[in-house]
């Protein structure tokens, strides 16, 4: 090991190409020179392209070539060189100068056929060994904490209606996730373990009823928040900056909604703005850009700042006296929304044509930074994409068609080009044209939802011109039909519901509960997952109830939200970049191990129980789940067999 030490580092890496990543990993525990070399970027970047299903197609389509016996130069030299591994051999001295110079083209073809599979840009920060973990160890799915009903004498679960992702300023370490419970209560959670709390734990809690805008009666202590509706997932919005969170909240059964902001300092509320109809979506909230809020038949950007009353609420109506932009709506105060139904153009909001906005994107001016310009994409049950600027709002600056039922958007701050990463796709670029496609201006827009009943996974390339970086009518925007790609075929067999960044790579969540990890060309597959598969499933009560037991993890579940602890983070420890999903009901964390980081039972508190008892109950709870499971079986038999043969209903 001493003479290993004094190796040069290109001899040491040119080592470590012939070892298995496992090997790899077991050289990184010699001492502090090895780790670092076996953290190599290029080492695991080419790890990660000999694991990838780009090369394992190319191989197959290297296969059909041979078959075929096509004797064009430019397949036979890619067929070689796929064969030949890494391109590595004997030492050229031993061999004739033809030799050399067929491996020399071998090995130049697979740094070629590398540039067409690379996901990464030339200014992208990716850490490699934390990709090839991403792409091939393997997944476990821990469930968070659940809350309980505090003003229950039975203390039963409570549901987690939205999730929002909360890392105070200077504690990039530190990761909370923020979600409104059923009871009108705000909770927090630890996804990082810090500060002596267990991974996963709550850590706050607000007194029950803080997003209650409508006074209890008298005689009931159990006041719910009117959330919103089933199947509308961006009603939280959390500004990590200025330490405040937006949560969207009925008023009363049939009274208009509003937003509410809260302290996550103090878990108070600082202000209420009322809005007329349903509020369908939120954007993210970054200070000190002001949010977008969408309604079911409007658009308005929200800006704290701008209120005139700096919290006092009016006890009896719930609702703070400051005057909101919609009082100069209408002649009689701000209840009247008449004006909403005006076809002419308000300074104050956007008419939707259309109703039912389901996910609002803010996209900057220019670069990867945050300032006061910028972009607003409006995506819903409508089938083009709003897009709007901040400068000249409400004015609708253009559209972009899909066609598609689009209920989730994320975007890249990197061109994109249909056609060049279809020829990518296949292995045909050149290095050069690589180069040119990965260093022209522009950003991406990635879109997911539904197109008859299956999944779409549409990117757009957005043009850095403002001229062009719609689709729209006018025949100036035309430009960018070749930076269009819908994936409509192999994306899902069921809708997407969500869609977010993850490294190199995008992931979307599906109807079916399954999470699939696909390359930046929106077709080729990374890897996939059932989150029915390697959670550990809390037990539950022999009928399935929740007053007894968690809820049912892992059964039937789908991913309804996504969120990347990641964060734009640029430090941060090896396998970190865990994914938090939201199921409707719960919530929990995606690791990339072997087990899952926490349990149910981690968080029950035992007491004085002996060992004895807790593994007595532990059997108990066990046989309550089998048997809720095999009478869960028995009674969808039963079901199915009714009526059948005999004209029953």
């Amino acid at each position: 090991m001493a003479k290993l030490d004094t190796l040069p580092s290109e001899i040491v890496l040119q080592i470590s190409r012939f070892l298995d990543p496992l090997d790899l990993v077991s050289l990184q525990h010699v001492n502090k020179r090895l780790q670092d070399l076996g953290r190599d970027d290029t080492l695991w970047r080419e790890q990660c392209f000999n694991d990838s299903s780009f090369l394992t197609n190319l191989r197959r389509r290297r296969e059909l070539i041979a078959s075929e016996d096509v004797e064009e130069p430019r397949f036979r030299d890619l067929a070689r060189a796929l064969a030949s591994g890494n391109g590595l051999g004997d030492s050229r001295l031993a061999q004739p100068r033809e030799e050399a110079r067929e491996l020399k083209a071998r090995s130049n073809e697979r740094i070629r056929i590398m540039a067409n599979w690379d996901p990464s840009y030339p200014d992208e920060e990716v850490h490699w060994y934390d990709e090839y973990i991403a792409r091939n160890a393997p997944i476990s799915t821990s469930w968070l904490q659940q809350p309980r009903n505090r003003e229950s004498s039975e203390h039963e679960y409570l549901e987690v209606r939205g999730m929002g992702i909360y890392t105070p300023v200077g504690e990039s370490d530190a990761t909370l996730v923020v979600a409104p419970l059923d009871d009108g209560s705000i909770c927090l959670w630890d996804l990082s373990g810090t500060e002596g709390h267990k991974k996963g734990s709550i850590v706050a809690r607000s007194k029950s009823g803080l997003l209650s805008v409508d006074p209890a009666p008298q005689n009931v202590t159990n006041k719910r928040s009117k959330m919103i509706n089933t199947g509308v997932t961006e009603c939280v919005s959390v500004d990590s900056a200025g330490k405040r969170a937006y949560f969207a909240v009925q008023s009363g059964c049939s009274g208009p909604w509003c937003l509410v902001e809260v302290d996550l300092e103090t878990l108070s509320t600082i202000n209420h703005e009322r809005f007329p109809f349903s509020i369908t979506a939120l954007s993210e909230a970054k200070h000190p850009v002001p949010l977008t809020v969408g309604t079911n038949l409007s658009l308005y950007l929200h800006d704290s700042r701008a209120r005139r009353s700096s919290g006092g609420t009016d006890e009896s109506s719930g609702i703070d006296s400051y005057d909101t932009t919609f009082d100069s709506l209408g002649n009689s105060g701000s209840s009247d929304f008449r004006s909403l139904l005006n076809p002419v153009l308000s300074p104050q909001y956007a008419h939707l044509h259309h109703p039912g906005p389901l996910s609002i994107l803010h996209l900057p001016s220019s670069g990867d930074e945050w300032d006061g310009n910028g972009e607003i994409y409006v995506a819903g049950r409508f089938p083009s994409i709003l897009n709007y600027d901040r400068r000249y709002f409400p004015k609708l600056r253009g559209t972009i068609h899909s066609g598609a039922r689009l209920c989730s958007m994320a975007s890249l701050p990197y061109p994109f080009a249909s056609m060049e990463k279809d020829l990518a796709r296949r292995g045909e670029l050149t290095i050069e044209q690589v180069w040119e496609a990965k260093t022209r201006p522009g950003k991406t827009l990635i879109a997911c939802g539904e197109y008859n009943s299956k999944g779409s996974l549409e990117m757009y390339g957005l043009s850095p011109n403002p001229i062009l970086s719609t689709i729209s009518s006018d025949s100036s925007a035309g430009s960018l039909q070749n930076s269009v790609m819908k994936n409509r075929q192999t994306s899902s067999s069921s809708k997407l519901l969500s869609v977010s960044n993850h490294g190199t790579r995008i992931v979307v969540s599906d109807g079916g509960g399954n999470l699939k990890w696909l390359e930046r060309d929106g077709f080729t597959e990374a890897r996939r997952w059932n989150i029915a598969h390697g959670s550990v499933e809390a037990p539950r009560g022999i009928f399935g109830t929740l007053g007894d037991s968690y809820m049912d993890s892992g059964s039937g579940d789908i991913v309804i939200k996504l969120a990347n602890t990641h964060r734009g983070r640029t430090e941060k420890p090896v396998n970190e970049d865990d994914l938090v999903l939201w199921t409707g009901e719960k919530i929990g964390l995606l690791s990339f191990s072997s087990k899952p980081g926490f349990t149910a039972e981690s968080f029950e508190k035992t007491g004085d129980k002996t060992p004895e008892e807790i593994h007595r109950e532990r059997e108990e709870k066990t046989y309550a789940e089998t048997m809720g499971r095999a009478l869960e079986a028995n009674a969808n038999e039963v079901r199915w067999m009714r009526g059948l043969g005999l004209g029953l209903s």
